[in-house]
């Protein structure tokens, strides 16, 4: 078994990779882009792919799941990761004299509290997470730092300046693993959709009622801007599934009557969402 991701060794991706395989052999593969992931799993190149679709401090993960809209490919597992961030440096190094820090765009927004503390520290994007970190190993300029995991800095053998400097403390991330071929048709406890209307009045109301109708519920509702239609709206929709498939078949065949696009992206288990038994929330950091 063959798993794609988005980065390089290190990222927190690898970490949904090893939880979706579980005990079973697998290799993985990193790609620059999600959207090189994506053609990956297309191309046949891997088996399944690993997206991040939704932080439990930034929100949706938008770059990601767009991607999906138009796919047949179907989400297999949802996995969480909890993610602490930590500050990463080549050698040892006090704050003050810490120029740039680099990371993902994600993880640099959830750990933009901390960040704004010290004036001195020019923030900037990078690819993924562990790459940043390997950049910073790699740098002759020892007064640029990373964000990644502590994982990544072990892996990388660097330095970490501080642990858990998300805003944040139970900062999660939710992953979707997606494979292109699926003989199962089972319905299982999650389901997801992306849905297009005509955008008449009462259009994504009347969407509602259908589920509410058949005695279905909705877990998770996003709309995303329809690319060749300007100010037109498709939505993911996340529904939870009962033990009876009739209620989903027949709120599908009148969605299907009621809607322009429907795509089910998938059906799966609920993922379980880590515990953070006695993390609390710093109200301060003390870093100064």
């Amino acid at each position: 078994m063959k798993i794609g991701y988005q980065g390089v060794e290190g990222s927190y991706s690898t970490l949904a990779c090893a939880a979706f395989a579980g005990s079973e052999k697998y290799t993985t593969e990193g790609y620059m882009t999600f959207k090189l992931l994506v053609e990956a799993l297309l191309n046949d190149d891997v088996d399944y792919i690993a997206l991040p679709v939704e932080n439990s401090t930034s929100g949706p993960i938008t770059r990601t799941i767009d991607l999906m809209k138009y796919l047949d490919v179907k989400a297999v597992r949802e996995v969480y990761v909890k993610i602490d961030h930590a500050l990463i440096s080549k050698k040892t190094i006090a704050l003050d004299q810490v120029t740039e820090v680099y990371s993902h765009p994600e993880a640099l927004e959830q750990c933009y509290t901390y960040l704004s503390q010290y004036p001195n520290i020019e923030v900037k994007e990078y690819s993924d997470t562990a790459g940043a970190v390997h950049m910073v190993k790699e740098s002759e300029d020892d007064t640029i730092a990373s964000i990644a995991g502590s994982h990544a800095a072990e892996l990388y053998g660097m330095n970490v300046i501080r642990e858990n400097i998300s805003d944040n403390p139970l900062n999660t991330t939710r992953f979707l693993i997606f494979t292109k071929e699926l003989s199962e048709k089972t319905l299982h406890e999650k389901t997801s959709l992306y849905i297009e209307s005509d955008h008449s009045t009462g259009s994504l109301s009347d969407i509602l009622d259908i589920f509410k109708s058949h005695n279905i519920n909705l877990l998770y509702l996003m709309s995303r801007p329809i690319q060749n239609k300007p100010f037109s709206y498709g939505f993911f929709i996340d529904i939870e599934n009962d033990v009876d498939r009739a209620n989903f078949d027949a709120a599908l065949s009148v969605l299907k009557k009621e809607t322009s696009y429907i795509n089910i992206l998938g059906s799966y288990e609920k993922g379980q969402i880590p515990e953070y038994e006695g993390v609390i929330q710093n109200e301060k950091y003390t870093d100064r």
